[in-house]
């Protein structure tokens, strides 16, 4: 149950989170569940920022997916010494940041939607 009750709260916008966790808290007790509302209580309304980036990883895996590809890459180019793919590595690196922190924007702005 907590999984299903943390997945639907961290999709919510930041500021309806708390309200609704606490709703939650109280259908568990009234369930005679109050190992699972004690579990539900202590979970923690997300910052602005990680509340943003949690929607663009649910909703958009293959942007997400390219950040650690990319760190992946410069590790290997590190650990090899391969200097030209490091540096093209090293300049992909923040427009990938870049991309993903627009589309996170975007998102954000929609409303989760």
């Amino acid at each position: 149950m907590v999984d299903a009750v943390s997945f639907e709260l961290y999709g919510l916008r930041p500021e309806e989170f708390t309200t609704a966790r606490d709703a939650y808290v109280l259908q568990a007790r009234r369930a005679g569940e109050p190992v699972e509302a004690k579990r539900i209580a202590s979970l923690r309304k997300p910052t602005l920022a990680a509340w943003a980036a949690n929607l663009l990883a649910c909703a958009d895996t293959e942007q997400t997916q390219r950040l650690p590809e990319l760190g992946q890459a410069l590790h290997e180019a590190h650990r090899t010494l391969a200097g030209l793919q490091l540096r093209d590595l090293s300049h992909q690196q923040p427009v990938v940041i870049a991309a993903m922190a627009r589309a996170a924007r975007r998102r954000a702005g929609e409303g989760g939607t």
